[in-house]
């Protein structure tokens, strides 16, 4: 059984220091959004209210990275997008970040543009983990994700699959667990969550109707995942950390394929750690903006450093 024992929402037991922004947590770690530039146009999607032609300079963002990490303690980042693939300097990118104090660095994608060539040559640019968002084969085949994963297996790098939930996309636990038992052997560990509406980031859209017809309701959410729970888990004692994100709720299940649950329900931007309180809000995440200012938030409003 393969178990990533450093697995952010888990395993990390979070200790807070105060600073004037906040009870930094020394287990923090940095969301990089290399581009806003997408191959998909996913309904549900925050990055659906951005300008496309945005992407990140990775000459700014080792600057204001190096800044952050010296100043917090940042350890891990994870590059997120748009589709971070698409940035045409993204082994840069990740060497940017080693070269900003960064300690490691994940990525996350949905695989469409990500060529044997350019995994290749991002782990040859230090990629400690790759996160494939994966909900069924409208993205790429069981058999691409295969091929993704034997590289990376091969070069020691961790395979985490990311599928969301919707109507009629794995919604219940029969369809699930058929969809759970193709992903063995293409992947090291499963994340599975709920679709969370766009109201509860702070960039704060309202999901178009296409979207909202797609989310289940909270009831729904939360039966799906205790079940799941309470199938995949059986005599297993899964893991729960409820300090790891605050609004955030995730589960491990150490299944033969594990699986992490975690999910978002009824969350809304006053709520959020990064909007008040200042004194006394922990911070467990920084954000790299796409503008290259590093945030305590999704938007400008919270930029720290500049």
């Amino acid at each position: 059984m393969i178990i990533q024992k450093d697995s952010l929402e888990i395993f990390k037991q979070n200790v807070y220091y105060p600073t004037e922004i906040g009870l930094v947590s020394n287990n923090a770690y940095l969301s990089v959004v290399a581009t806003n530039k997408c191959n998909r146009a996913c309904p549900y999607c925050i990055n659906s209210e951005t300008d496309h032609t945005l992407q990140l300079s990775v000459k700014k963002m080792r600057r204001t990275v190096k800044e952050a990490v010296e100043k917090y303690g940042i350890k891990e980042a994870i590059i997120l997008g748009g589709e971070p693939t698409l940035h045409p300097d993204i082994c840069e990118m990740i060497t940017g970040l080693y070269d900003a104090g960064i300690q490691k660095v994940r990525l996350t994608t949905n695989g469409i543009a990500l060529t044997n060539q350019l995994l290749i040559d991002m782990i040859r640019a230090g990629l400690y983990g790759l996160n494939i968002s994966y909900h069924n084969e409208d993205f790429i085949l069981r058999s691409r994700l295969k091929e993704i994963y034997d590289i990376a297996h091969d070069n020691g790098i961790k395979v985490r699959v990311n599928t969301n939930i919707w109507r009629e996309n794995h919604d219940n636990l029969d369809s699930f667990m058929r969809f759970y038992e193709t992903l063995k052997g293409a992947c090291d560990e499963v994340r599975v969550s709920n679709i969370i509406p766009k109201d509860s980031f702070s960039v704060n859209p309202q999901n178009n109707d296409e979207a909202a017809k797609m989310i289940l309701s909270d009831a729904e959410y939360n039966s799906f995942f205790e079940n799941l729970i309470e199938y995949l888990g059986g005599q297993i004692t899964c893991i729960e950390n409820p300090l790891t994100l605050g609004f955030v709720r995730y589960v491990l299940i150490p299944a033969k394929l594990p699986v992490i649950v975690n999910w978002n329900i009824g969350s809304k931007v006053a709520e959020q750690v990064c909007e008040n309180d200042i004194e006394n809000r922990r911070i467990n995440t920084f954000k790299c903006l796409v503008s290259g200012n590093i945030s305590i938030s999704w938007n400008e409003n919270n930029t720290i450093i500049k």
